[in-house]
């Protein structure tokens, strides 16, 4: 059976959003029961699972979330709860139970002193408590449901539409970010912008920096905010800045590219978070005065974004 995909559309900017049932779902915290915290041996060596195929693929579709075990046996000791929606990779069953593979920390007490050892493991999961892709479905409070409790309804409207929908060829290039390359120049790691009274801003990268490092890219001018855009990539996340094109000072920096609505009133940005599993999400007002200004902040826990059909997962 062909599975299902949600897709979530922005209706105050028009922007599109790819609902993920993957495994960028997080875990919740461990419910009870617990991993009992007695003093007891270090657990054996983990499983080497490179080399044991997977099956099938799965999702938790309890909606408690699925208690993941040591053994076939719900007396056993139960190492995990993960989250309604998280993917599982299973290499066997039996009677139902699912085997599956999956990484997992285990507490112990060695010589008087509390240790944890984290590796891939061979463990179970009830074969009730998943599904395929298709039985997991968004509810209304999913999609306002966010990881800081930040009160977002009456101040955002999200809607879902359908894949075919999200699909269709969206238009051209933003309108209102545009790149001038006549305006831009860059070598030996330095990005040089001009900028008002034929002065230029110059900005240097370093690449080879390694945990340090960061690189410029130009993405373009905005004449609506009198403004030129770049983004910063850094060793592990990046962001975008603007810049004054009078000046060259910064103005405001945006968690990822920064979406201007039709009407040139609110920009937004989304940020699929690899760390927290979150989508990241920034609303802005764009004044007469051509100054813009964060307005709301927050991170969605349930859903993650996507900008094209490429990015959403079957």
């Amino acid at each position: 059976m062909k599975n299902s995909t949600i897709i979530l559309l922005l209706y105050l900017i028009g922007v599109s959003l790819g609902c993920s049932n993957s495994d960028s779902l997080k875990r919740q915290e461990n419910e009870e029961p617990r991993v009992s915290q007695i003093e007891k041996p270090a657990p054996e060596a983990k499983v080497d699972v490179n080399g044991i195929p997977t099956l099938r693929t799965l999702y938790v579709t309890n909606p408690k979330g699925g208690n993941i075990y040591d053994k076939p046996d719900k007396q056993s000791v139960v190492l995990d709860t993960l989250e309604y929606g998280y993917k599982v990779e299973v290499i066997g069953e039996a009677a139902g139970w699912y085997k599956i593979k999956e990484r997992i920390m285990r507490d112990f007490v060695r010589d008087g002193q509390q240790t944890y050892s984290y590796g891939w493991e061979v463990v179970n999961i009830p074969k009730p408590d998943v599904g395929p892709l298709s039985q997991v479905k968004l509810t209304d409070k999913d999609l306002y449901l966010t990881s800081d409790d930040v009160p977002i309804r009456g101040r955002l409207r999200i809607s879902l539409i359908g894949k075919d929908e999200f699909g269709k060829p969206k238009e051209g290039n933003d309108k209102f970010i545009v790149p001038l390359d006549s305006l831009v120049s860059e070598e030996d790691s330095v990005l040089v912008v001009s900028t008002g009274n034929g002065q230029k801003k110059k900005f240097v990268s370093s690449p080879n920096a390694e945990e340090d490092r960061k690189n410029y890219s130009y993405v373009g001018h905005s004449e609506l905010l009198s403004a030129f855009l770049l983004a910063i990539e850094y060793y592990e996340d990046g962001e975008f800045k603007l810049y004054g094109s009078g000046s060259g000072e910064e103005i405001i920096s945006f968690n990822d590219y920064p979406f201007i609505s039709p009407d040139g009133r609110h920009a937004v940005s989304l940020y699929t978070n690899p760390y927290d599993y979150t989508t990241d999400f920034q609303l802005y007002r764009i004044n007469d005065n051509k100054s813009i200004k964060k307005v709301l902040e927050a991170s969605f826990g349930k859903w993650m974004a996507a900008t094209g059909p490429q990015g959403v997962v079957h």
